[in-house]
């Protein structure tokens, strides 16, 4: 074992997309091995984070996997997975359980694939003897507390209708290292019906409504929030916001405020000066929507989605219509501590809000052919999009806000809800839009123009908004 898992730590995860911490090497420890046939499930920590890789040996790296497997010594292995016989090689490993939810027993798997890669975790497509397709999402960083997996858990109990239906959870002794799903055939994400119906407005600036189905999401998100917050105490219920929960979300905005200038200075290419420039002179509406924050005083927090976008989710596109949420795991970089905080519901309604600026974005720059730099500035200047967009996003919310039940999960009078609304969502649209400025800041830096422009979009359209 010893060459192998230096080959490992040394070559093999340094390129991994689900590593942490690029091209770079760092002291890791092996936890635990357990060995069965061609396939090894390694457990090992990098300080106080916790990884889990399955590998399987094989006689050649099947194709299109040779980022997901290596040779070494003419001995082949791929993250194990990704093999049709994987989900009954592991129930032979002594400490791995399978917890069913309905049935007891799987249907023979006779094709496996990566459903994407684009995921910091495993994610495979498998096709069963029967034709039914089951989805695996195996974890490679387990948190001490996997919130997915209890959200998930929560949401199947409750009923819920919007998650893909839970076949099973895959454990190794007490930690969920799995999840195995219904597949969801979906036309796209839940972007897909919204942005193109806004190319068809932007064409015609009178079709390209979809204002029902737009209603139609707010309630599947009130139901999100009533589901996940049933339970009197504890990990799903809610609780009084305190002044000190306050000073903790606006300690965040700063801190992402401040280290998204620094990473723009750090950078410090052509084209990203002018809107290092625009992001400084926001300084006024980041600050004002930090004093806003102080309304949330004396009332209620809750556990919700933490990362809600159109991304998030499928768009079915049955008679009915439909949307499916398809990721719990939190707002990434975050740490565990700030996962498993609770936050007032409106953040998550929040940031479907600025979904709907990204996608307007995107439809605006396909439609005219204009680039994104070019997009970003005509969209703070002359926006054709701001009347579709606000009337969509105003379906969503009203149609959010006579559904949920305010007094209960936010600590406003329902009679009160709808006229209150709008300066309860204002701080968090903006606490969002920072949080993307600050994550395309460290990731994809040529995007910061588009909640930089989302900055001066909100306080357009949202600033003392009433519906």
């Amino acid at each position: 074992m010893g060459k192998l898992f230096e080959h490992i730590i040394g070559s093999y995860l340094p390129q991994a997309r689900w590593w942490p911490w690029k091209n770079t090497r760092v002291n890791v420890e092996v936890v635990d091995e357990v060995n069965y046939g061609n396939v090894l499930l390694l457990f090992f920590r990098s300080g106080d984070i916790f990884f889990h890789l399955p590998l399987a040996k094989v006689s050649d790296l099947p194709g299109g996997l040779e980022s997901r497997g290596f040779c070494l010594d003419n001995e082949c292995y791929v993250e194990a997975e990704y093999l049709s016989s994987y989900m009954d090689l592991i129930s032979m490993i002594q400490g791995v359980s399978i917890e069913y939810h309905r049935s007891n027993r799987l249907p023979k798997i006779v094709k496996a694939k990566p459903l994407t890669f684009e995921s910091t975790n495993s994610v495979t497509l498998y096709e069963a003897e029967n034709g039914g397709k089951l989805v695996l999402k195996s974890y490679r960083v387990i948190p001490v507390v996997n919130i997915e997996a209890q959200m998930l858990r929560k949401l199947t109990e409750e009923k819920y209708a919007h998650i893909p239906e839970i076949i099973a959870f895959l454990k190794y002794k007490d930690m969920t290292t799995g999840v195995l799903s219904r597949y969801v055939e979906g036309a796209g994400d839940g972007g897909y019906p919204f942005y193109n119906a806004l190319l068809e407005y932007l064409g015609s600036k009178v079709r390209g409504s979809r204002l029902g189905l737009a209603s139609k999401l707010g309630i599947i998100i009130s139901g999100l929030h009533k589901a996940l917050n049933k339970d009197s105490e504890g990990f799903f219920s809610v609780e009084p916001a305190s002044s000190s929960d306050i000073k903790q979300w606006c300690s965040r905005i700063e801190k992402m405020y401040s280290g998204s200038l620094k990473r723009l200075d750090e950078i410090n290419t052509g084209g990203l000066d002018y809107w290092r420039g625009m992001l400084e002179k926001a300084r006024d509406i980041v600050e004002d929507a930090i004093s806003l924050l102080e309304v949330y005083n004396g009332l209620l927090k809750a556990r919700i989605h933490q990362d809600l976008h159109l991304g998030q989710m499928i768009y079915v596109k049955n008679i009915a219509e439909d949307f499916i949420i398809v990721d719990f795991e939190g707002e990434p970089g975050r740490s565990i501590e700030e996962r498993l905080s609770k936050e007032p519901v409106t953040r998550d309604v929040a940031s479907m809000i600025r979904s709907f600026h990204y996608l307007s974005h995107a439809a605006i720059m396909h439609y005219s052919g204009r680039s994104q730099d070019e997009v970003s500035r005509l969209m703070i200047e002359d926006d054709p999009s701001t009347k579709w967009r606000l009337n969509h996003v105003k379906a969503m919310v009203y149609s959010y806000s006579m559904d949920i039940d305010s007094s209960k999960l936010l600590g406003v009078p329902r009679d009160k809800m709808v006229s209150e609304i709008g300066r309860l969502l204002y701080p968090w649209i903006i606490e969002r839009a920072v949080y993307e400025v600050y994550y395309e800041s460290l990731y994809r830096p040529n995007w910061v123009s588009i909640p930089i422009a989302g900055l001066y979009e909100a306080s357009r359209i949202y600033r003392g908004w009433i519906i």
